[in-house]
C-alpha cells in the first residue's frame, strides 16, 4: 500500500517547512475558519503550506508553495497560491484576502496581526478546480467581495462575478430577475422580500440604484462613501448579491456550492460513476437486473480508509468481491490479500449514498496467539472507533491513488462511543505484541 492514504497533513507540513528551496509565501487574511497548526493541503496536484497564526511569536496566517519543487518563476508560484485562496473562499463562502508577499529559502509568512477565526483541522476534502480562465475569474472576484471591508466595492466584486460567467447585459438583467425567485440563503430572501415591500424592482434596483451608482458617479443616481444610508443600504444588500453571484457561478460553470455537494451527496459515489459504465449505474440505480453475462471492469487493489480530521486508519492491498445486487444499488465487499479482514461496503446509485456500518460492516476473527492477527485486530479496533467518532469511510483505488467513494460522517444516534472499553483493548493487545 502506498503512503499517500496515510500522509498526515500536519506532519508532513512540518516536515516540508523545515526544506531548503525557492519559497513563495503570501500572508493572509482569512475571514474563514483557519487551522491552528500547520497543514498541508493538495491542490492542483501541488502541496501549499497553511500557517496558522502563532500567538505571541508574531508569525501571521499564511500560504506558502515551495516554486522549485514544481519548476514554477517566482510569479507563477504566486498565481498559484492566488487560484487556492479563491478556490478556499468558494469552499468556505468566505473572504481571504493576500495582505503581504514574501519568499525566501524557507517559507516564513510575515508577521501582520489580525483576528480570526480558528479550527483544528481544516478539511478540504471537496476543494472545487476552476477549468477555464473565466471560471478562475468568477471566484476570484467572489473571494474578492467577501474578502473587501468596503460595502460598495465588495458589492462591485460580486456583481462582476456574476458578469465573468453572464456577459451579456440582457441575459445576465433576465438571469438575474428569475433567479431572485431561486435565492436559498435567508439574509439574501428577506432583503429580496424588504426590497419587494417597498415596490422595488429588485433586479433593476441593483442594477441602477447599486452597480451603476458605485461605479459612476457621473450622474444620478450614485452613492457617496460618507453617507451612513447609502453605507447601512449596501452592506444590507451584500447577502442578497452574495447568493445570487454563489448561484450564477454554480448553474453557468462546473463549481458546485459546497452546500449543494452535500444536499445531493453528489460526493459520496463520483469516483465509482467514473470507472463503472452509464448504463450499469443506471440499471443499479432503477434496481433492474444486469442482462446476463454482464462483467464490469474494477481496479485490482483498494485502500479503504476511515479517517476523521488529520487521523487516518487503513488496509491495504484490499481485492472486491461483487456480492450481489440490492434496491438501488450493489453491495462490494473488500478483502484483505490473505483473507483476514473483509470490510462490507453498499454503493446506492439511487440515492447518491455509500453506505458502511461501522459495527457490523467489518468481517475479522481475532486470534490472539498470532502477532499478524493481533495487529490486524488493533486496526479493526482504531478503524471502528475513529468511524464510530464522526469519522468517514473512504474507498481508494491503490494503483493511481484515486478517491473512487466517501461515506458521510457518522454520526451515533441513542449512544455513545466507549473510548474506555477501545483503549483497554488496544492496551491489552499492545502488550501481547511486546511479549
Amino acid at each position: 500500500m502506498t503512503e499517500a492514504f496515510l500522509i498526515n497533513p500536519f506532519e508532513e507540513a512540518e516536515r516540508q517547512a523545515i526544506e531548503h528551496g525557492e519559497w513563495v509565501v503570501a500572508t493572509v487574511n482569512p475571514q474563514m475558519s483557519w487551522p491552528t497548526k500547520r497543514q498541508i493541503v493538495t491542490f492542483s496536484q501541488k502541496d501549499f503550506i497553511l500557517f496558522p497564526q502563532a500567538g505571541d511569536s508574531g508569525q501571521t496566517a499564511g500560504v506558502a508553495l515551495r516554486a522549485d519543487r514544481y519548476s514554477l518563476s517566482a510569479e507563477q508560484a504566486r498565481k498559484e497560491i492566488m487560484r487556492l485562496c479563491s478556490a478556499l473562499s468558494w469552499h468556505e463562502g468566505a473572504g481571504l484576502s493576500v495582505v503581504a508577499w514574501g519568499g525566501g529559502n524557507l517559507p516564513r509568512p510575515i508577521g501582520v496581526r489580525m483576528g480570526r477565526v480558528i479550527t483544528d483541522f481544516l478539511d478540504v476534502d471537496h476543494l472545487q478546480h476552476a477549468s477555464t480562465d473565466a471560471d478562475a475569474a468568477a471566484i476570484a472576484l467572489y473571494r474578492e467581495g467577501l474578502s473587501l471591508d468596503n460595502p460598495f466595492y465588495g458589492f462591485l466584486s460580486l456583481y462582476k462575478a456574476i458578469s465573468a460567467v453572464i456577459p451579456n447585459g440582457k441575459e445576465r438583467g433576465a438571469w438575474i430577475t428569475d433567479a431572485l425567485d431561486r435565492l436559498d440563503n435567508h439574509r439574501a430572501k428577506e432583503r429580496r422580500d424588504t426590497l419587494r415591500a417597498s415596490g422595488a424592482d429588485v433586479g433593476l434596483y441593483l442594477q441602477n440604484e447599486c452597480r451603476h451608482a458605485i461605479a459612476h458617479a457621473g450622474k444620478q443616481p450614485y452613492v457617496n462613501p460618507d453617507e451612513v444610508d447609502d453605507h447601512f443600504r449596501l452592506t444590507s444588500d451584500l447577502p442578497l448579491l452574495k447568493n445570487l453571484a454563489e448561484l450564477a457561478i454554480e448553474e453557468q460553470t462546473h463549481l458546485l456550492r459546497p452546500h449543494t455537494v452535500w444536499r445531493e451527496h453528489l460526493h459520496e459515489l463520483a469516483g465509482f460513476k467514473e470507472i463503472l459504465p452509464a448504463e450499469i449505474v443506471k440499471a443499479l440505480a432503477a434496481s433492474e437486473p444486469l442482462p446476463e453475462g454482464t462483467t464490469v471492469e474494477m481496479p485490482e487493489l483498494y485502500a479503504i480508509v476511515a479517517r476523521r480530521g488529520a487521523e487516518r486508519y487503513s488496509f491495504g492491498d484490499m481485492h472486491p468481491q461483487i456480492i450481489g445486487q440490492v434496491a438501488g444499488g450493489m453491495v462490494l465487499d473488500f478483502v484483505t490479500t490473505d483473507h483476514a479482514v473483509t470490510v462490507r461496503t453498499e454503493l446506492s446509485f439511487a440515492n447518491e449514498r455509500l453506505i458502511f456500518d461501522p459495527v457490523r460492516g467489518i468481517g475479522f476473527t481475532p486470534n490472539r496467539d498470532d502477532s499478524k492477527f493481533v495487529k490486524y485486530e488493533m486496526t479493526v479496533l482504531r478503524f471502528s472507533r475513529c468511524i464510530l467518532g464522526n469519522g468517514h469511510l473512504e474507498i481508494w483505488n491503490q494503483e493511481d491513488e484515486a478517491l473512487l467513494g466517501r461515506s458521510d460522517a457518522c454520526i451515533p444516534v441513542n449512544c455513545f462511543v466507549n473510548s474506555e472499553f477501545y483503549d483497554a483493548e488496544l492496551g491489552k493487545l499492545e502488550a501481547l505484541l511486546d511479549e
